[in-house]
């Protein structure tokens, strides 16, 4: 083997070697990364469920035993209660699909931080407002929307059966 092809294999094993050191330091951080967005999927998919069959059966359960659609008044509020849990909805899988980019953009800019920890550099991790965390805005915008539709579907069915 010349001194040229050593040199090269030195290098490739230093790289490799780096590469590994790099690996094994980041997995936790990923791993944690990984968990945490497998649980708020997990999450997120339960909640919707619950919140779409809870809403949208106590509403058309009402409206289809309760009190006929003809003899209903106050059908502007359902219909505004439906809209709202409607929202809802699609504001929790736009949610779901911004969480799994973010995810990205964070297991990235954590493995470039793992970079610096190995050089023995100090990272200086961003500071983030409430709005790089789109989840957190989306999710109190369902909130407010769900408690404006539980509260025109109460308004609703109280109006109807007094």
């Amino acid at each position: 083997m010349s001194d040229e092809q050593s040199a090269e294999y030195e290098y490739q094993k230093q790289v490799y070697e780096r590469n590994l050191k790099i690996y094994e330091m980041s997995k936790p951080e990923i791993d944690m990364l990984n968990k945490r967005q497998a649980e708020m999927y997990s999450k997120l998919d339960h909640w919707l469920m619950t919140l779409a069959a809870g809403s949208f059966g106590l509403s058309f359960a009402f409206i289809d035993k309760i009190v006929p659609v003809q003899t209903a008044s106050g059908i502007p509020m359902l219909i505004c209660a439906w809209s709202g849990f409607i929202a809802v909805l699609v504001i929790g899988i736009i949610g779901f699909l911004v969480s799994g980019l973010q995810h990205s953009v964070l297991a990235k800019e954590e493995f470039q931080m793992m970079l610096l920890k190995y050089e023995g550099k100090n990272p200086e991790y961003k500071k983030r407002g409430i709005f790089f965390d789109i989840n957190t805005v989306l999710g109190y915008a369902q909130i407010l929307l769900f408690i404006g539709s539980s509260l025109c579907l109460i308004l609703f069915i109280s109006k109807n059966l007094l």
